[in-house]
């Protein structure tokens, strides 16, 4: 009998959200004969930094201009990652949970693209990518709130890919109530789901030619003309925001992606592919997970390698298979190409003007409220009254 038979499975469930039957058989197979494993990711070449990165100035007229030029044109949209499983956040969809004045993560988000649609003249989309745990909950959400003010049209969202959880021995696992466990495969999803979708149609169609993406939970990535005008000006279709990569009181360094250069070829390189051994210092730089895509290489139809990841659920071990956005950074086409060309825009951290708050952490949240909330404010009204 094969994994897909066993009965606790909801297939009909499974189909309704995007299943991959055929990769999770040959996903499977491979954990189990140990052919797919965690340590597989970790890169063994020679790596060093980028030094091809721009700095951001906020003081760049020209960056302003064209920025602003594409948001009066109505060019650009936003993408919010609100799929994630939110496990350090208590397993609750944290997209609405409630940051300020009784407005949710995606409201604080959506706000942001509202106002900048109202300052320039033309509305900015909106779009939320969910996942069969965040789905229900963030409709209803908006729903109830009136979409936060938002026209129906300019509100879209798409569902990404669902998985099964696997023990270390490439088996189903199953949770201690006897069901298996499902979850979402990393935000790598959006590449083929949006295109699939038919999302990013709608968007090309309306005219759309840059997607500002970035997670739900870090409110500093707010559309900004100066940073936007960067990319455009870089005129690659994809870019990434990066910025100064810290200790924690622990003295441990920033968990995530940095730039880097492996055996001379560019690309964004997810924390846990690091050996262990690896010095941080070497690279001065982290990525916000915070991207601008040209929709035209949207377009492309390919699926980004999962990686073993590691998690812990009902105090044991469980293997899921996630795919990080990051990694189109590195992406070839069948002739070896890369699918991107790659821009690194190196941003403000924190302050009046940061673009980094990340909250994976209830203990989080309470500790930056009053940040975020000062920089949404600070942000808003540096836009409002310079007329940018």
């Amino acid at each position: 009998m094969g994994l897909l038979d066993d009965s606790r499975l909801d297939h009909d469930f499974l189909q309704a959200h995007g299943f991959d039957r055929a990769r999770f058989e040959a996903e499977a197979e491979a954990v189990a004969a140990g052919r797919l494993k965690a340590e597989d990711s970790v890169l063994r070449g020679i790596i060093e930094p980028d030094p091809a990165v721009t700095t951001v100035r906020a003081d760049d007229t020209e960056a302003r201009d064209l920025g602003r030029r594409a948001l009066e044109n109505g060019e650009v949209a936003v993408v919010v990652l609100n799929g994630g499983m939110a496990t350090r956040f208590g397993g609750v969809v944290k997209g609405v949970v409630e940051v300020a004045d009784g407005k949710s993560f995606i409201g604080l988000k959506l706000e942001d693209a509202l106002r900048a649609g109202r300052r320039f003249g033309k509305a900015v989309p909106f779009v939320s990518m969910n996942s069969f745990a965040t789905a229900e909950a963030t409709h209803r959400h908006l729903h109830d709130h009136d979409g936060f003010g938002a026209q129906p049209d300019d509100l879209l969202s798409f569902e990404q890919t669902i998985a099964v959880r696997l023990t270390e021995g490439g088996e189903l696992f199953v949770q201690d109530d006897d069901r298996v466990s499902y979850y979402a495969p990393g935000h790598g999803d959006f590449f083929p789901c949006i295109r699939r979708s038919g999302v990013l149609k709608s968007l090309r169609d309306r005219g759309v030619r840059q997607i500002l993406f970035s997670n739900v939970d870090n409110l500093g990535a707010v559309l900004d003309p100066v940073v936007l005008g960067h990319h455009l000006r870089l005129g690659t279709t994809m870019s990434v925001e990066v910025t100064e990569k810290r200790k924690n009181a622990e003295g441990k360094w920033d968990k995530g992606g940095a730039p880097a250069v492996v055996d001379g070829d560019r690309m964004i390189v997810e924390g846990f592919r690091f050996p262990p051994d690896f010095s941080q210092e070497k690279l001065p730089d982290f990525s916000t997970n915070t991207m601008y895509f040209a929709t035209e290489a949207l377009e492309q139809d390919f699926l980004l390698p999962r990686h073993v990841v590691t998690k812990t659920v009902n105090d044991r071990t469980a293997l899921q298979l996630e795919a990080i956005a990051c990694e189109a950074s590195a992406a070839t086409d069948e002739a070896g190409r890369k699918r991107f060309s790659l821009g690194l825009l190196r941003v403000e951290r924190d302050g009046p003007r940061g673009r980094f708050f990340p909250v994976k952490e209830p203990s989080d949240l309470d500790a930056q409220r009053g940040l975020l909330v000062e920089r949404l404010r600070t942000a808003w009204t540096e836009r409002d009254e310079s007329g940018e």
